[in-house]
Order: structure tokens, then sequence, then C-alpha cells
């Protein structure tokens, strides 16, 4: 068995394990169970996917394919505008009043 990927995480590594399994490549997650015994703490390093020896070439090709696709989490994103308070608040005064003229329509 060869070692062809190290996965952020289990969800990562699962999928990267059943791609591979769709391709016709038998694939294993190990370290996955691993995650729950550090508790939220990432599991960097401990989850890996592994194939037999022979399809390793095949498999490395397949995973450097998939990591082409991925975006880059490190990239900075854009901030969105904090949702303000006042607008929330605003919101559910709008909605109490609708409600209360809602209410006194259908008891005229």
């Amino acid at each position: 068995m060869r070692c062809v990927y190290q996965a952020r995480d289990g969800l990562e590594a699962h999928m990267v394990a059943d791609m591979l399994q769709q391709l016709g490549i038998a694939a294993r997650v190990q370290g996955d169970l691993l995650q729950g015994g550090i508790g939220e703490l990432p599991a960097a390093g401990l989850v890996s996917v592994w194939v037999d020896n022979e399809e390793e070439v095949r498999a490395r090709e397949l995973v450097e394919s998939y990591q082409r696709e991925q975006p880059d989490i490190s990239a900075p994103r854009p901030v969105s505008a904090p949702v303000s308070s006042a607008g929330f608040l605003a919101g559910v005064m709008v909605g109490f009043f609708a409600g209360v003229l809602v209410m006194l329509m259908l008891l005229r």
C-alpha cells in the first residue's frame, strides 16, 4: 500500500478515496478515526488516502488533477459588510406591527 494523499480532514480524505474508487482504483482512508481523539483540533497530517502499489502512479495523477481543480483556500476572501443590529431590530419591529395589523383586520 502507498499513501497518495494527505487530507486536511476525514471528509476530504473520503471524498478523494471515493473519487478514486469511482475511477476503478481501490482506495483506503487511514487515520480518520483519530480525528475524534484530538477533539476539535484539525487532524492535519493524520488522515491519508492509500492505494495498492500497482495503482500508485495512476492514483497520484488523478489526485493531482483533483488538487488543481480545488479553489485556493489560502487566498484572502472578500469580507462582507457586517449585519447591523439596527437593521435587524427594524425588521423585527416591522414584522411585529404587520402582525398586529393583520390580527386587527381579522378580528373585525
